[in-house]
């Protein structure tokens, strides 16, 4: 499977640093219907079966311009929506975002048991997101989801367990990987094709 990962657009909640995890979520900006467009553009060249998106919102509005192009008809599964906020749902309190962060920034670190309060462990977490690829049959696909899921199960599935760690995508942003065999390799990540599948680095 090639797959291509992508971060939704820009919503009202990122403007205001809201920690929005729940469905249906914010909507798109007006910014992030131009991202939207962006990334379709970005993808133009690229052969894709299929798309798949969470149950938020932004994530089927992110993908409309492509699947429109494309004549694709998106796939709705709520195993790739953002790591639920539990507790800390709808935040603004930058204490509270960190903290949001810091249990992420764990599980990265191989720390699968820690939990947000009210919300998701670690093991929770990649195990849904692993069950929605498992089960897709598509040999290229396009994922639209969400910031913390994707920097979470990226550094996991390649490997990257306390070393150096792949950048959290800003909206839009956008990834390459491929599986061969059941293990994955990184073709691309935020543009950077010079990061290929045998670095394991830090990119900015």
């Amino acid at each position: 499977m090639r797959l291509y990962i992508a971060r939704h657009g820009e919503t009202t909640a990122n403007v205001s640093r809201a920690l929005d995890t729940a469905a249906p979520g914010a909507d798109l900006t007006e910014r992030g219907h131009e991202q939207a467009r962006g990334l379709a553009d970005r993808l133009d060249g690229h052969h894709l079966d299929g798309i798949l998106v969470s149950n938020l919102v932004r994530t089927q509005q992110t993908a409309e311009p492509t699947a429109g192009l494309r004549g694709l008809l998106p796939r709705i599964d709520p195993r790739i929506a953002e790591v639920q906020a539990g507790d800390w749902e709808m935040s603004t309190d930058m204490d509270t975002l960190m903290a949001y962060f810091k249990v992420a920034m764990g599980w990265m670190a191989g720390n699968y048991d820690l939990r947000i309060p009210g919300g998701e462990s670690g093991h929770d977490v990649i195990d849904r997101f692993n069950a929605a690829l498992d089960e897709s049959d598509e040999e290229s696909l396009l994922v639209v989801s969400h910031g913390t899921i994707i920097q979470v199960w990226a550094n996991i599935a390649l490997g990257h367990e306390g070393g150096r760690t792949l950048a959290h995508f800003q909206n839009c942003g956008t990834g390459i990987l491929e599986r061969v065999k059941g293990r994955w390799t990184l073709i691309d990540w935020n543009h950077r094709p010079d990061v290929l599948p045998e670095a394991s680095r830090y990119v900015d």
